[in-house]
């Protein structure tokens, strides 16, 4: 099943540590709007993407108050095929 993760990033230092490490890790859809990024994800990837983004920022110095994983939400397949309006 796939989800979309959102990672919101506070500061300048918090996005230049974790923006790197979501392009290498994520296998999918990687969006950015300003500082926050939204990603497609298999579910099952979900913790590994969570320790890879608190590593990379505890490897620059960025506390966790910097950024935050603020969302999750699966993404429900469309029986049939047909459009949803």
């Amino acid at each position: 099943m796939k989800v979309i993760i959102h990672i919101e990033t506070f500061t300048t230092a918090a996005y230049r540590a974790i923006r790197p490490a979501l392009v290498a890790s994520i296998d999918g859809f990687l969006g950015v709007c300003d500082k926050t990024f939204s990603a497609t994800i298999k579910q099952s990837d979900y913790a590994y993407l969570v320790d890879v983004v608190k590593h990379a920022a505890q490897s620059a110095g960025v506390d966790h108050s910097e950024y935050a994983i603020i969302n999750l939400q699966r993404i429900t397949p469309n029986p049939g095929g047909v459009p949803r309006h």
